[in-house]
């Protein structure tokens, strides 16, 4: 935690990554804009990759100078800086949905290399309300609050806004974590200990978690991550037969407290066109209800990186995600989302 002040046995974070959205003018805090010279760039690669399906498009093929200096700078953002970007000015009216696609996916190539997202095989995922019988929250309607997913460099891209809601939240886990330090050190100790997480050997004979506990903050070499996926402690405990600890109950109540106070998110409606990238633990991400009509469908890219830059983290932060590319190139899960796991789960942190 460079820049930090000892307290105790932790340490504050006060370097970039720890910011709050007070006083810092929402999403501006993150937003690049891009210019003519770089519009010019990514017309002149669409028009080049013209016969390619997106899932062909490489780093190369975006790769002018304008867009790797650009890509340069939003991977510094991301590893050494606030966690995310925002990328704005790309119209979707010059460019087709698949011609954005094509932009989305060679510019994402500049940060990692993408991870297939689920069983179906899906490289570019597509965030939308559709029939879900596994309970996959991207592909629901309803509010999902602050969390992580799995891999190390997240992104989405809006192609079209709901009627009303779908309002995207970043939350900085080093501020979190400062707010737990100041407000509950007690509840550190446990929360840096962690818990057993799944690890998808159930399917192939094994016990169905990791043999080892996987920290909810990690500390390695003064950087603070947070892995924040409650539904996978409580899926572990299920596999295991046995209670999450109390203490760790109490710890993910209190932090899911902290994670939805309104002075450390920041809040806005990503519009057709627009697309961020972050760290997946140095920012959560969450999103509000929204509602949709027969014309009017929120429907957004998405895409799980495998970095090409790694930030110093505990054991399961990464291996966790090349567990779940392991068994989604089989079309397997590396958990089940059951509406049983969901209710508990749900029932428990509410207290």
């Amino acid at each position: 935690m460079s820049g930090a002040a000892d307290s105790g046995a932790w340490t504050r974070v006060t370097d970039a990554s720890a910011w709050t959205a007070t006083g810092n003018g929402g999403a501006e805090l993150i937003t690049r804009r891009l210019g003519a010279a770089q519009i010019a760039a990514l017309a002149e690669a669409v028009q080049a990759t013209e016969a390619l399906p997106p899932e062909e498009v490489t780093r190369a093929h975006f790769s002018a100078p304008e867009l790797t200096q650009l890509m340069q700078a939003v991977q510094h953002d991301i590893v050494h800086g606030r966690g995310a970007t925002l990328l704005s000015g790309i119209s979707l009216q010059q460019f087709t949905e698949a011609e954005f696609t094509r932009i989305y996916v060679g510019l994402g190539q500049h940060l990692g290399t993408p991870a297939i997202q689920s069983p179906r095989g899906d490289k570019i995922g597509y965030v939308q309300h559709e029939p879900n019988p596994d309970n996959r929250g991207y592909l629901m309607d309803t509010e999902l609050g602050p969390h992580t997913d799995f891999h190390e460099i997240l992104s989405l891209a809006t192609i079209q806004t709901a009627v009303s809601g779908g309002i995207s939240g970043m939350t900085s886990s080093a501020a979190v974590f400062n707010a737990v330090l100041d407000e509950r050190p007690d509840l550190l100790a446990v929360l840096t200990e962690g818990y057993y997480f799944p690890d998808g050997s159930d399917a192939e004979g094994g016990s169905g978690t990791t043999d080892y506990k996987v920290p909810i903050f990690s500390i390695v070499d003064r950087h603070v991550s947070l892995y924040n996926y409650v539904l996978f402690v409580f899926a572990a405990a299920q596999s295991r037969g046995e209670e999450v600890p109390p203490k760790l109950v109490e710890a993910l109540r209190f932090l899911k407290q902290v994670c939805a106070r309104p002075e450390f998110t920041i809040s806005f409606e990503m519009q057709p066109g627009e697309m961020v990238f972050w760290h997946n633990f140095k920012v959560l991400h969450s999103r509000t209800g929204f509602q949709n009509s027969a014309t009017q469908k929120r429907r957004l890219l998405r895409l799980w990186l495998n970095a090409h830059e790694h930030r110093p983290m505990a054991k399961g932060y990464l291996e966790l995600a090349r567990l779940m590319d392991h068994h989604h190139v089989r079309g397997k899960s590396l958990a089940s989302y059951s509406t049983e796991l969901l209710r508990d789960t749900y029932a428990a942190l509410a207290g």
